[in-house]
């Protein structure tokens, strides 16, 4: 059986692996999705164990009230925007979620060994790959190799190449993932649990991948890395006793992800600077490196891009009727077009040539124009969800939070595990996935399964 449980774990973290090289593709198909895949058919070899799970009237009864409204929007409306392979595959999201997550709550919980074999591999692979992000990180500095990206980039416009460059700001690490904060969304949860599972010290671990987590510079990071600093602060004033591996990771995330330096004024001789010769040398004028950090309401300032997405939810509470999973983003689009088509009739009406032209993505005025074209995504669980399924989304997620709350008294476990969960529900990714289930079932089995809740 311990065999058993060292092949699994060893499957586990190849398959994080996968999932963590979304830079790159295979044969045109998403590295990450292969991962993403084979930890879904890896739960499957094991349900016998968990299929109880699904076999209740409670799950049905679930199961029917999510399906239905996407029947009756694929099939009984107009909307030629219905893409039926397209709402498959967001559901095959929904529901690699719910067996991986159903997988790890049933075998972890009740496999110490296992546990141990997967937490003490998940230390190592953190450490790895923390390692990996800092190398590319100075490699991208200096010119030094990394593997090609070879899948398209995560902005409107499609089969364009990665961004790896800022001119104006501090070189942000994004390691093997396209954006920054993808890095942080899949890399955080992971270090967080790990070092929630150490006994003894490991200060080593902790500065280095909190060091890998800051040089991203993402405010998504300090954010939660201030929100955890709370609970520490309060669990060593009760408990009078400091954990210096916290104290570790989130002075180490803080201080690399507050301060930083130009690239151009580290290695102004690099091919990217180059092509901006002007300004390196406007950079470089002084002769000397210059220290630049983020402001501290850099923290709570969330961006208008995600402004946009809760005066777009906020608009629509008046009437949440499922719209599909396969319009959200349309609508989105569509409320956001507004202003900019307002923009544009006022312009054609004062410039009638513009009415020859089909402007795509080049602004006249003060309005993103491509817009028009191109669809974006919201970029948000609950609002992706609700807007999708409906309010009974919103009802569900209601009934568990107070079921939740309700049966577990709020411990030092349960909060971290409900501070993992809103981690998820704020992150850029809009759907749920396999990955996702397997973090979320991790540390539910390892906070509220197996440990004794001890109340705050």
């Amino acid at each position: 059986m311990t065999r058993d449980y060292k092949v699994l774990s060893i499957f586990l973290i190849i398959t994080i692996s996968l999932i963590f090289l979304d830079a790159y593709v295979f044969f045109s198909i998403p590295i990450a999705w292969i991962g993403q895949l084979l930890l879904f058919l890896l739960a499957l070899t094991k349900f016998n164990i968990f299929k109880d799970t699904f076999n209740t009237s409670i799950f049905a009864t679930i199961i029917l009230l999510f399906t239905v409204p996407q029947i009756y929007v694929t099939f009984f409306t107009t909307n030629p925007n219905q893409d039926i392979t397209y709402t498959m595959l967001r559901y095959f999201n929904i529901v690699s979620f719910l067996v991986v997550f159903a997988f790890t709550i049933n075998v972890s919980s009740k496999n110490k060994s296992l546990n141990d074999q997967i937490l003490r591999k998940l230390k190592n692979f953190c450490f790895i790959f923390s390692l990996i992000v800092i190398y590319i990180f100075i490699a991208q500095i200096y010119d030094l190799y990394e593997p090609f990206r070879n899948r398209s980039n995560t902005n409107l416009f499609g089969e364009s190449s990665q961004s790896t460059f800022w001119l104006s700001q501090p070189h942000r690490a994004m390691g093997t993932f396209r954006e920054p904060s993808f890095l942080i969304t899949f890399f955080y949860p992971l270090v967080l649990l790990v070092t929630n599972s150490f006994k003894k010290s490991n200060v080593l671990f902790c500065v280095i991948t909190g060091m890998a987590l800051g040089l991203t510079r993402s405010d998504y990071v300090r954010f939660f890395s201030i929100v955890v600093l709370f609970l520490v602060i309060y669990l060593t004033y009760k408990d009078k006793k400091v954990n210096l591996n916290y104290i570790a990771l989130l002075t180490s995330v803080l201080f690399f992800s507050t301060f930083g330096v130009l690239e151009c004024n580290l290695n102004p001789k690099s091919i990217d600077c180059s092509n901006f010769q002007e300004d390196v040398d406007s950079i470089n004028r002084s002769g000397k490196l210059k220290i630049k950090s983020n402001t501290a309401s850099s923290v709570v300032d969330i961006g208008s891009e995600r402004i946009d997405v809760i005066n777009y939810f906020v608009n629509s509470l008046g009437n949440l009727t499922p719209e599909g999973l396969n319009s959200v983003n349309q609508g989105f689009q569509t409320f956001e077009s507004v202003d900019i088509n307002n923009e544009m009739y006022l312009t054609n009406r004062s410039s009638p040539e513009y009415l020859l032209t089909r402007y795509s993505t080049q602004n006249f005025g003060t309005g993103n124009y491509s817009v028009l074209k191109y669809e974006i995504n919201v970029q948000n669980i609950i609002v992706f969800y609700t807007k999708g399924f409906g309010a009974i989304f919103i009802a569900l997620v209601f009934i568990l939070f107070t079921d939740f709350i309700t049966k577990y008294s709020l411990s030092k476990d349960s909060v971290f595990f409900l501070i993992i969960l809103f981690f998820f529900i704020v992150s850029p990714i809009e759907e749920l996935n396999a990955y996702y289930g397997l973090v979320i079932g991790l540390t539910y089995s390892l906070c509220i399964k197996v440990n004794n809740n001890e109340k705050i």
